[in-house]
């Protein structure tokens, strides 16, 4: 018996953040797809623990800078099933840490689309933090403490209305994912590994 369907299995982990500037942080993920898609079992959504950089600073891989990574190491384990290709799963990734009155801060939102080819892949998620939309805003933010933020951080993973927002770079997620795929080329999709990969 065939299915009318095809299946994404993931697995893997949001490894580690990369912030020069900061310490102490913790990571919201949730995961995004389109209207064809299911979640067939999985968290579609958590957070990790909180994490302290660590004392030895490592290479970040992308850029091949010395940094201070914290370390989660949170699992990922998802499943699902779609009939169209249309609205490929993301990870939408918001980090957040602790200002110096401890209060819980953004510290930079990220959103990878996960990879279409089977096999294991490191991401590096590049994230950014919206700025204020004045100067004035931007001086009350500062001096209430209370720093512009998203109200949906599902908001980074789409494209209507990302034009208007003004944001800076700040830090990088590392992310280790293992897919497979099943059934993707009865549905007429050709999905194989890039040769000399």
């Amino acid at each position: 018996m065939t299915s009318n369907f095809f299946s994404l299995l993931l697995n893997g982990q949001i490894e580690s953040a990369y912030f020069p500037s900061h310490d102490n942080l913790y990571c919201k993920f949730s995961v995004v797809c389109g209207a064809d898609w299911a979640v067939v079992s999985g968290v579609e959504e958590g957070i990790t623990q909180q994490s302290i950089s660590s004392p030895t600073p490592s290479f970040t891989g992308q850029t091949d800078t010395l940094a201070r990574p914290c370390v989660w190491n949170f699992p990922l384990d998802l499943a699902f099933k779609a009939t169209n290709v249309y609205g490929w799963p993301q990870l939408i990734l918001a980090v957040y840490g602790h200002d110096w009155l401890g209060r819980d801060v953004v510290r930079g939102y990220g959103a990878v689309r996960l990879p279409r080819t089977p096999g294991i892949h490191t991401i590096y998620a590049p994230m950014f933090v919206p700025l204020a939309s004045s100067w004035i805003n931007g001086f009350l933010s500062w001096v209430l403490g209370r720093l512009p933020e998203f109200r949906d951080s599902r908001f980074v993973g789409q494209s209507e209305g990302r034009e208007v927002a003004s944001v800076r770079s700040q830090g990088t997620v590392k992310i280790t994912l293992s897919l497979g795929t099943k059934d993707l080329e009865r549905f007429g999709y050709v999905n194989r590994p890039l040769k000399g990969k």
